[in-house]
């Protein structure tokens, strides 16, 4: 079917189910484990949500394969594009296969050399173009236009945030009594949809975002009430880094449904992957650890409750995390 234009698109609960409805055959219904010394830490209940065994490693494949399955044959025929720092790549290009295809891929010059090479490896059709990843989706978008191709964005897409909700609707159904979830914050797709989620399902629950000290640019746009565009300085949270599109829908979803935005050190980030490593042998990388850093960084915020922390990615080089966790 053709995936409908959605200027004004569905309210998020909706996008989530039909997203769950387009796309389950395809995902992972991926685990929560119990974390017993983060429990202890605050006193209560301490769940990781284990999106790093998605297909493709990371959550950004529920929005992907949301947004591939919604394309006709025609929109397909013309061309797809879209632009990443890593995850949203595989994820497109896995979604594509499914589809009997292949994408684009625009990456900025500021990849990690083992993110690169990984993506080199997997085959993907490249192109490198910018300083940074906001500089990469500009290109795509100015290119996809000009050839009539089809862009398909990281997060300011209602089918992505769609998609990405489904990992919130999981939530619901496997920890029921959920009181905080905290999920990481780059372009906003998957704490928009899940947060969305888990907000109708249990209005009184809290929506914490954990994003990058480096790379602060929601919680900055949430501190204006605009997108804005500021210097972003290297993070080990690399897939939750760059500035968004100026016109994008998570703003006004992370408005809605956001409690608010915890910022990490890049010391503090490193401490919760080797905290994942040494406690629960996970392999994780920056982004994916960005939750239980924001629980370790104010463990008395969450004192008592049932919390659930998306552990969201695992793809990272070998020598960075060897380095990180020594």
């Amino acid at each position: 079917m053709t995936a409908p234009r959605m200027d004004d698109p569905p309210e998020v609960p909706q996008l989530v189910l039909d997203a769950e409805e387009r796309s389950r055959p395809y995902l992972v219904e991926t685990p929560v484990e119990y974390s017993r010394s983060l429990s202890d830490l605050i006193g209560g209940h301490v769940w990781l949500k284990l999106d790093l065994v998605q297909r493709t490693g990371s959550f950004k494949f529920r929005g992907a394969v949301s947004k591939i399955m919604a394309l006709s044959e025609e929109e397909l025929d013309r061309g797809v594009l879209t632009a990443s720092t890593g995850n949203y790549a595989l994820a497109v290009a896995e979604a594509m296969r499914l589809r009997d295809r292949r994408t684009t891929i625009y990456i900025a010059e500021d990849i990690d050399s083992e993110r690169l090479e990984a993506l080199r490896a997997h085959g993907l059709d490249l192109e490198i173009f910018g300083k940074e990843a906001g500089d990469a989706e500009k290109e795509a978008h100015r290119v996809a236009k000009e050839e009539g191709k089809i862009y398909v964005s990281p997060y300011n897409d209602p089918l992505v945030v769609g998609g990405q909700g489904t990992c919130g609707l999981e939530i619901s159904r496997q920890v029921p009594e959920v009181d905080v979830a905290v999920l990481a914050v780059g372009g906003g797709g998957l704490i928009s949809g899940s947060g969305g989620w888990l907000k109708s399902f249990k209005p009184d629950v809290t929506i914490v975002g954990a994003s990058p000290a480096n790379s602060p640019v929601m919680y900055e746009s949430l501190e204006v009430g605009r997108v804005v565009e500021i210097d972003t300085e290297p993070t080990l949270a690399d897939t939750c880094a760059g500035n968004l599109d100026l016109d994008s829908i998570t703003l006004r979803f992370c408005q809605q449904f956001v409690d608010e935005i915890v910022l990490l050190t890049e010391d503090e980030i490193a401490r919760a992957m080797r905290f994942l490593f040494e406690e629960h042998r996970l392999v994780a990388e920056g982004s994916a650890a960005l939750s239980v850093a924001a629980l370790q960084k104010a463990p008395d915020r969450f004192r008592g409750r049932s919390v659930v922390l998306v552990v969201c990615g695992r793809n990272v080089g070998v020598e960075l995390f060897k380095k990180i966790v020594a």
